[in-house]
């Protein structure tokens, strides 16, 4: 037999996939685009003579083009599970392909990346998703709109790396002129500017020039007149331009000097955080006044080719292609879609991240996903949050216990990143209040607190701490908790004994102080611990000689040991700024928007060398926001996941915020952000809802199992197991059930409160009624999930057949509400496809699934169930006993079984949508405009 995955065959394999860049279907390929077989000979046998191609017939070819297809197919299942996925409009991809000469601003960048220690698979990565994004891009809008685009990103995950990649790429296919738009603060902006030109100017085929306040009065040699924009020109200019009325105004100027040269500029404009700034907070409703916000209204200008007066010009740019980054991107999908926004109307993408990052799904966990979250959350309770307010009105001096106990795993864990020889800041994060005066409250209260307590009474409060937390979050917990973090145990430091680092802490004791300056006013670090406000009215330096607000080391002269830092802030804390090496975090905001409190979480974000370490103490409202933001932040990555897998396109969809009632303790971002949003409708298309907490009442338990047996006992005759669906054969399933009897069950059963996803069920079935009387769902599916094991005994109380009980563990024995976490298996989520009449690799593929792409398989036109919901129902034995070797987990410990319910809804067919534009349901109005409690006084 032929192997034919030897590389003498490498000349076919490379037709091959230069034929799909070019976009030629497989039924094409398999014929290398001839007419037909004898054809296909000709072709191979001229390659074989012209090109010195392996000798090979059309079998081989055939086989050769199967095992390609097999592998896209396996990378694009791969990109599915790593998070990345892309919904597009109509428009066919352009012709683009990774650049791979060497001296391409690509590979000079991708090297650059690997040699600053990314590893090849993060690289390859950042390559795809770039390449994906350049194919979207069109090199010549003259005669259409411009390009706009969406890709959300991850809070602090590395975005300007992606940015820069994709830039690169762009350059070596001719786009000439880049725009990138960043926030509202200077120092930033050329941090940016700098970074950018550091990043791709290598000597190589282009050349890098950065164009400083670009504006028509500017110095020779970057004006626009003086630049080549040519498409024979080396030259590639970028801007990083302030999100500022006055910037803006310039830069369009500039751009607009030159007739000429206009004509010849590919522009890429890059808007950095898209949702600050530069949404519109006009009243779109008010057709009498077409005013947009200032700021919008130039950045529209901008990217539609008008002028800085929003006025029409005779000139033109040769391609104008916008793309919007964000982490939140709330605001960019709900604020407004008519033709001349800055709505994604081409495409929207989400970009994965490695499995080296701490995200909200991997800190919080998801409640349908296969994250519990991670054991480092540490809960503030009301006595603290009495004595920190207490402090904010200056009126007592004493820290709470909380505080304490943050600051003192802050010292320990300093002593120990200093004991493995880390090399970088080490930081706490103090983040209470927006007021400044607060800010200085706390920062005395916390310096005072350490300076008159001697170094014995806070070395033993350290070592009850360090014993404690160590004993709380294992590296085994780690392992458990995040089980696959892309490092090896081998590279995971491991928490020393409380001895090792116990004179390390005597160390940072010794000097509590703000930042000092030297003779020559420079900044100088000692061992100690550098206290930070960071707030406006820090600008200045003390009397004494002090510089207040926060300022790390400059890389290249990094102090050692490394040095650490208490930082105390507020606003200038929530957003762009990285917080380094941050071990421990004491946050109390209050927060009432999604988007703001998400942007806030300066603990996400990437952890090598000090994996073990991180500490978050919040308060158990804000824990619980942070719980529902990572649901709602992984929902909106599956819909879009699900929406590139159903063809469905940005034009017509609205994408769509999961509208549960969650939203009555939450709003997704600000109301005059979110004007097309439409509060009245429900939209529930794509919806998984289960239920994982239960009342530990045995007489609601048993309520609950009784409505259940009453509700399946009435189904009537079972379907048959013929199937050759393997998934099936432990669980019993109904189909064609009516709606009316489902919802009748679940009227009658009891949910916990804190179910948010079923609080509101009238309002579920209202929406669900809807869109079946319109044909767009059919009736449906009941499935009994069964064990393949009968370990907890049987459910044997139903009339049409009998399961296997199932076992689920608690994550709290002494909680008044069992959290079992997730009850769902997966997989449960195919057992209705009947695969007898189905092609052999498409029951293969069901039968090999992996979770994550359970719903996929489902939502598709092979299922034949792209329009039937279904209701998954597990009773889980109340003796379920936990595994040895998860200390996270406990025994239920119940004297009933619970009966446990998992609703999901189809995702919608191939080119339809169930709403026009995205529904959120609010059921209190509690927070202002800006969604915040405590505004005042900000900094």
């Amino acid at each position: 037999m032929v192997n034919y995955i030897l590389p003498k065959y490498d000349n076919h394999r490379n037709w091959i996939r230069g034929a799909r860049e070019h976009d030629i279907q497989w039924k094409d390929i398999e014929y290398a685009n001839k007419e037909n077989e004898k054809e296909l000979n000709k072709f191979l046998e001229m390659q074989k003579e012209t090109n010195w191609w392996e000798e090979i017939n059309s079998i081989g070819w055939k086989e050769i083009v199967n095992q390609e297809k097999k592998a896209e197919e396996q990378t694009k299942d791969a990109e599915f599970m790593e998070g990345t996925s892309m919904i597009l409009d109509e428009n066919q991809d352009n012709a683009v392909t990774v650049p791979t000469d060497k001296k391409s601003a690509w590979i000079l960048y991708k090297n650059n990346l690997l040699k600053q220690g990314f590893k090849d698979k993060v690289v390859d990565n950042i390559e795809k998703s770039s390449i994906k994004i350049l194919k979207r891009l069109s090199s010549n809008t003259v005669d259409s709109n411009p390009i706009k685009g969406l890709v959300i990103g991850n809070v602090q995950s590395g975005k300007t790396s992606n940015m820069a990649a994709l830039m690169a790429m762009s350059a070596d296919w001719g786009w000439n002129m880049f725009i990138v738009l960043s926030g509202t603060i200077e120092n930033l902006r050329d941090q940016t500017q700098t970074r950018l030109l550091n990043d791709l100017n290598f000597p190589g085929n282009l050349i890098w020039r950065g164009i400083e306040h670009p504006a028509k009065k500017i110095s020779l040699g970057q004006r626009t007149q003086d630049l080549h924009f040519e498409d024979d020109s080396v030259e590639r200019y970028f801007t990083v331009c302030l999100k500022n009325a006055g910037r803006l105004k310039k830069l369009i100027q500039w751009l607009q000097s030159d007739a000429n040269k206009q004509k010849h500029m590919k522009i890429l404009v890059i808007d950095d955080e898209a949702d600050q700034a530069g949404i519109n907070t006009a009243d779109i409703t008010d057709i009498t006044n077409n005013q947009r916000k200032t700021i919008n209204g130039l950045i529209v200008n901008l990217v539609n080719g008008k002028n800085e007066k929003s006025e029409e010009i005779n000139s033109h740019y040769q391609a104008m292609n916008y793309i919007g980054y964000t982490a939140t991107p709330y605001a960019n999908i709900l604020n407004e879609h008519g033709e001349e926004s800055l709505y994604p109307r081409n495409f929207i993408s989400a970009l994965g991240v490695s499995k080296e990052y701490f995200g909200p799904q991997q800190i919080f966990g998801v409640d349908s996903d296969e994250y519990d979250g991670m054991n480092i959350v540490r809960i503030i309770d009301e006595g603290n949050l009495e004595r920190i307010k207490d402090i904010h009105d200056g009126t007592i001096a004493d820290i709470p216990d909380s505080l304490k106990n943050a600051i003192c795993w802050f010292l320990c864990g300093v002593a120990s990143m200093r004991l493995w020889n880390y090399k970088k800041a080490i930081s706490m994060l103090v983040h209470s209040s927006q007021r400044q005066d607060h800010h200085q409250h706390i920062a005395d209260s916390i310096q005072r607190w350490l300076q008159q307590n001697n170094d014995e009474y806070v070395c033993k409060k350290c070592e009850e701490i360090w014993n404690d937390e160590t004993n709380k979050f294992t590296f085994e917990n780690f392992k458990e908790q995040y089980p696959d973090y892309d490092r090896t145990d081998e590279e995971i430091n491991k928490y020393p004994k409380f001895t090792e680092i116990e004179d390390e802490i005597r160390v940072l004791l010794k000097q509590i102080t703000n930042i000092h300056l030297d003779s020559e006013d420079e900044l100088e670090y000692h061992n100690g611990i550098h206290v930070c406000i960071d707030n406006c009215s820090k600008n200045r330096v003390t009397n004494d000689g002090m510089h207040v607000r926060l300022a790390y080391p400059d890389a290249k002269s990094m102090p050692k040991p490394a040095p650490a830092f208490i930082v105390i802030g507020g606003a200038t804390l929530s957003r762009g700024l990285t917080i380094e090496g941050l071990i421990s975090t004491y946050f109390l905001r209050s927060v009432g928007q999604a988007d703001t409190l998400m942007q806030m979480g300066r603990w996400f974000g990437y952890r090598k060398g000090y994996e073990l370490l991180q500490r978050l103490w919040i308060t158990p409202k804000t824990k619980e926001q942070f719980e529902f933001l990572s649901e709602l932040d992984q929902d909106l990555r599956n819909e879009i996941k699900y929406m590139d897998s159903m063809g469905i396109k940005p034009e017509n969809y609205g994408p769509k915020v999961k509208n549960t009632p969650k939203y009555s303790f939450i709003r997704v971002v600000a109301k005059n952000k979110m004007q097309s949003a439409k509060p009245s409708d429900m939209d529930y298309t794509g919806a998984s809802m289960q239920t994982y907490l239960f009342y530990r009442n045995n007489e609601i338990l048993k309520h609950n199992i009784n409505i259940v047996e009453t509700f399946l006992n009435s189904l009537g005759e079972l379907e048959e197991k013929k199937s050759k669906n393997k998934h099936a054969k432990n669980n019993l399933i109904w189909r064609n059930i009516k709606f009316k009897e489902i919802s009748k069950m679940l009227e009658k059963y009891k949910f916990v409160d804190r179910l948010k996803s079923f609080n509101d069920i009238d309002s579920i079935a209202e929406w669900i009624n809807k869109v079946t009387d319109e044909g767009k769902l059919t009736d449906w599916n009941v499935i009994v999930s069964g064990n393949e094991s009968n370990k907890y005994g049987a459910w044997d109380n139903l009339k049409q057949g009998t399961v296997n009980i199932v076992s689920r563990t608690q994550k709290d024995e002494n909680s008044d509400i069992v959290d079992i976490g997730v009850l769902s298996n997966p997989t449960d989520i195919i057992s209705d496809i009947v695969l007898n009449n189905k092609d052999e690799e498409f029951i293969e593929k069901i039968n090999k699934c992996k979770s994550k792409e359970v719903r996929i398989l489902r939502n598709g036109n092979k299922s034949g169930l792209d329009m039937t919901p279904q209701l998954i129902i597990y009773k889980v034995s109340g003796r379920s006993k936990a595994s040895n070797t998860n200390k996270n987990r406990y025994d239920l410990n119940l004297d009933e079984d619970i009966v446990g319910l998992s609703i999901n809804i189809p995702g919608g067919k191939r080119g339809t949508n169930y709403v026009e534009t995205v529904s959120i349901h609010i059921k209190n109005d509690i927070f202002d405009d800006e969604g915040d409690l405590d505004d005042t006084n900000e900094d």
